[in-house]
């Protein structure tokens, strides 16, 4: 790097002590203006994620997230191809906690990685305006094609929601054709000038949304969902539903080994409404289990278990 450049590097970027100062000040000016709360929250992890990205754009690969002399894209797997997710009609809706993004060590970076854009949206939690959208996504069609991967005490397995959202969708139909039919409206003539209801509902797209941070980060996006769609007017019943996954396998990735066997063990003594055999694995995982059993290609799982142990072993 020539001088020139390296100044304007050094001009364009903080150290880390002075983002910290920088950011106390535009806390206190915040407090003091009368931001609190969620707004606070978002203001000031806003100011986090973009010092990280400006501080790293000149040394961070962008896919892997890892320095320059350590990256490893070209040991990862190839990108899923759309073939393979034909049978799984689905998207994944990926809520990070902003102090997982750019994060090297993250599981779920490798789903940004590998899957194609329209079956997963990212969406960062803390980053001014990502979370609104992300509850925006999540209510398309009142939520009924909607569910959080979160192994509460109402959890339902994937095989159960299905069923659900089949029935509901049939409900919905047979609601909208007696409808209809009692107030005279030529059908067909409506399904041209609208498009088909019917079409449209049975081919709705499944929306995951799957919660990407330590456990207690987690524990702190679901609850915060939840308080905004109660905010929002909605009963117990509109939440869109919980469902847990039951691996035959331990977790691979390195956190699980090292640290999630404590944190598990802790929060199930503090509540035993949890489901432990839902809480061993990473985000990346779970949804690599849960697209195979929506119907992915076996492929699917394997190379996204691929791309964390390679991740695992740049760590060493």
């Amino acid at each position: 790097m020539d001088d020139k450049s390296s100044s304007k590097k050094k001009k364009d970027t903080q150290s880390y002590w002075e983002a910290i100062v920088s950011n106390r000040d535009t806390a206190n000016s915040l407090l003091s203006d009368g931001t609190t709360g969620q707004n606070l929250f978002e203001k000031m992890a806003t100011l986090n994620i973009n010092y990280r990205i400006n501080e790293e754009r000149y040394h961070r690969c962008s896919r892997c997230w890892y320095c320059s002399t350590r990256c490893v894209c070209d040991s990862m797997p190839d990108r899923i191809d759309k073939d393979e997710l034909l049978a799984a009609n689905v998207k994944i809706l990926l809520l990070m906690h902003h102090k997982e993004y750019l994060n090297a060590g993250n599981s779920a970076k490798s789903l940004i990685a590998l899957l194609p854009p329209e079956y997963l949206t990212l969406y960062v939690y803390g980053r001014e305006g990502d979370f609104d959208r992300c509850i925006d996504e999540m209510m398309i069609n009142q939520g009924r094609h909607t569910a959080i991967l979160w192994p509460g005490e109402s959890a339902i397995s994937v095989e159960e929601f299905i069923s659900s959202t089949k029935s509901s969708d049939q409900k919905m139909m047979e609601s909208e054709r007696k409808d209809n039919d009692g107030a005279f409206i030529d059908k067909k003539k409506q399904d041209t000038e609208e498009g088909d209801d019917d079409e449209e509902t049975t081919n709705a797209i499944i929306r995951i949304v799957a919660l990407d941070g330590t456990y207690k980060n987690a524990k702190n996006m679901y609850k915060t969902i939840r308080q905004r769609l109660g905010g929002k007017g909605t009963q117990k019943d509109d939440m869109p539903s919980c469902i847990a996954l039951h691996p035959k396998s331990v977790s691979k990735f390195h956190r699980a080994q090292k640290n999630y066997g404590t944190a598990i063990h802790d929060n199930l003594k503090a509540n035993n409404k949890l489901d432990e055999r839902a809480l061993r694995v990473s985000t990346a995982e779970a949804c690599a289990l849960l697209l195979t059993e929506l119907g992915a290609a076996e492929s699917v799982q394997e190379k996204i278990i691929k791309a964390l142990l390679v991740n695992n072993c740049n760590r060493v």
